[in-house]
């Protein structure tokens, strides 16, 4: 079994958080500064080198300024 970090649903969980990003116009900088973390951090997120936690999903949304559970449910609605 691959890990989920490689498969496609990852893939829409990080496309979802980047074009929230990009969308926000925050480099990825500026959203790790918001939550107290590096680039490197959010560039690991991006790409898919590092999986999220529920806690740390919504702490994103939130400095993204988007709504954590409508932001999940878009992503829901794009999984396999």
């Amino acid at each position: 079994m691959p890990k989920t970090i490689f498969t496609g649903d990852n893939k829409v969980v990080v496309e979802a958080i980047r074009d929230a990003r990009v969308s926000a116009g925050l480099t990825q900088g500026e959203l790790g500064a918001r939550i107290g973390r590096d680039q490197s951090h959010i560039s690991l997120i991006e790409g898919s080198q590092r999986r999220l936690d529920l806690l740390e999903f919504r702490e994103l949304a939130k400095a993204l300024g988007r709504d954590p559970v409508e932001l999940f449910a878009l992503i829901s609605s794009k999984l396999s």
